[in-house]
């Protein structure tokens, strides 16, 4: 996988119903009176890029599901003023099941939305009380099939290592999921110290009993035809997310709103929530040590061919079991997968 003449266009909508207990993004409660006071400020920005053609969108959050019909009118008027969308690959929301609704749905696909990226976090009452989720299980079937049935592209979010989960449970929450998916997404809980959550449980101890329900997750996805095709994703063939493949091969990216992150020839730039815009322009070292990086959570991996010596060393010296090596690539192995995070450290310091 190498780098494309593709751009995404990402926005982000901060507004959340309440703020769950592990999250430590940038969100804020729903309040009537900032939602437009925002979509202004999406418009200001989205002048600066006008015309642009734009391959995939993304909106996240945030919970952009908690907007109503005539708040998404207008955002999709926004991008459609100042973007060219005409021939879009792929255009992606997040949603929650808890304010995913059938009008939603029908928008959605009056505006030519193909895929749902849905929070369904567990299917496991105790452990979505314990993340303070606003949804239980029974919602979150009912937003799925609400979503399968309008023949949107649905992925499922889901979260591992959560305190009292069990490999019974997580793989009850993977199972009901399959009956509804093109794509999972599996993400170790990772608790930040000032979250409500990370004042309580041990974010180490949680991690540490996380490895055994992403292995169980690389054995049991592949064999429901779920390939995994990057660390904290499985898809069918042909259902794998667009958008987040333009960050993995260093792709530019459009990105608007508090927080959001673009990522433009080289330079990143990240938009404050008090609205200060941080500019960093990587080195050509820089950047080919972060590709490497990115690209290796893929399941295409690196290319040998312009990989750096010094990056190529450090690949070397690990174990061999990590690796999966041709002449002309280097993948990671399941178990490379596992320890992806330690391989990324020994990399950057190279």
């Amino acid at each position: 996988m190498e780098t494309t003449n593709k751009t995404g266009l990402y926005i982000h909508v901060p507004f959340c119903e309440r703020k769950c207990g592990y999250c430590s993004f940038y969100s804020v409660e729903l309040r009537a009176g900032n939602i437009d006071s925002w979509l202004e400020s999406i418009a200001n920005e989205a002048k600066n890029f006008r015309a642009t053609h734009i391959d995939t969108l993304y909106i996240g959050g945030g919970t952009p599901s908690v907007l109503n019909i005539s708040r998404w009118e207008k955002l999709l008027r926004i991008i459609k003023e100042n973007f060219d969308v005409d021939n879009l690959l792929e255009a992606t929301t997040e949603a929650n099941p808890n304010s995913l609704t059938r009008e939603h749905i029908k928008f959605f696909q009056a505006n030519n939305l193909t895929r749902i990226s849905l929070g369904v976090q567990s299917l496991n009452d105790n452990e979505l009380k314990t993340l303070g989720r606003l949804h239980d299980s029974d919602k979150a079937l009912k937003a799925m099939e609400l979503v399968k049935d309008s023949g949107l592209s649905l992925n499922c979010d889901l979260i591992f290592g959560i305190p009292e989960q069990t490999l019974r449970t997580w793989a009850k929450s993977l199972k009901g999921v399959l009956k509804f998916a093109d794509h999972v997404s599996t993400y170790q809980l990772t608790l930040e110290p000032d979250t409500p959550l990370g004042k309580i449980y041990d974010n180490e101890s949680l991690n540490q009993q996380g490895y055994k329900f992403y292995r169980y997750s690389q054995y049991y996805l592949p064999r429901r035809n779920f390939a995994q095709y990057e660390i904290s994703n499985f898809a069918r063939e042909g259902y794998e997310c667009q958008h987040n493949l333009l960050y993995w091969n260093h792709s530019n990216v459009i990105a608007l709103g508090p927080s959001a992150v673009s990522y433009i020839n080289g330079v990143r730039i990240k938009r404050t929530p008090e609205g200060m815009i941080e500019r960093e322009e990587l080195s050509e070292r820089e950047r080919a040590i972060e590709l490497a990086i990115l690209s290796l959570r893929t399941k295409w991996g690196v290319k040998r061919e312009g990989l750096l010596p010094e990056v190529e060393s450090v690949i070397d010296s690990l174990p061999d079991d990590l690796f999966v090596k041709s002449d002309e690539r280097i993948v990671l192995s399941p178990r490379g997968m596992r320890l992806g995070n330690s391989i990324w450290s020994e990399i950057i310091d190279a």
